[in-house]
């Protein structure tokens, strides 16, 4: 006969999800890095780095138009309250970030409501939080919508022409093929002759 009540009660996480959206997320493999439709267990004192460096974030994105840092999501405590809130930081010099109605540029913060539509460049990132009673862990779901987040939220996305950093817009064919209409950032440790 088993004696559970020497068993240590399992902490309910709470779960930060992230689902994904990009318009050409079927012809590259963007997402393959991230763990996919599986939770990924966190310490509440680590962030959740998205961007394309492994080195320096947790969750990589397979794409140049991505910042190194692009984004970074901070799990936090408020006064009086037992469960987990989140902070979310662009991280990005480059690369402006929408959350909700409100832009965030580089290092500027805010906190994320329950459920929050986040953007850069061509991506969407709905994010939403469901709680738990752990005080030092969470985790991370990620998962691939097929649908932009914000046409089933109803939100209008406005859609700009990009302009590289010269303020000349973009040429729409390259070798007769439509070209990428995603500015592509510099690293700043390239030298340019």
């Amino acid at each position: 006969m088993n004696d559970n009540s020497k068993l240590e009660t399992e902490e309910l996480l709470a779960c930060l999800h992230i689902h994904l959206f990009h318009p050409n997320q079927t012809i590259c493999p963007l997402f393959h890095n991230l763990p996919l439709n599986q939770p990924y267990k966190m310490h509440a004192e680590d962030q959740v780095r998205l961007g394309r460096d492994g080195q320096t974030c947790v969750f990589v994105l397979n794409d140049t138009s991505v910042s190194r840092k692009q984004l970074s999501i901070q799990a936090y405590r408020k006064a009086g309250s037992p469960f987990l809130s989140f902070m979310i930081q662009n991280m990005s010099q480059k690369v402006k970030l929408m959350v909700g109605g409100s832009e965030l540029r580089y290092l500027e913060r805010a906190e994320l409501d329950d459920k929050v539509l986040c953007r850069f460049g061509r991506y969407e990132l709905l994010i939403w939080q469901e709680s738990g009673d752990s005080e030092n862990k969470f985790e991370v779901l990620f998962e691939i919508c097929n649908t932009p987040p914000s046409q089933e939220l109803g939100i209008d996305v406005p859609c700009k022409p990009a302009v590289m950093d010269t303020g000349v817009p973009w040429r729409s064919f390259e070798n007769g093929a439509p070209a990428s209409q995603e500015p592509l950032e510099s690293d700043e440790t390239v030298v340019l002759i």
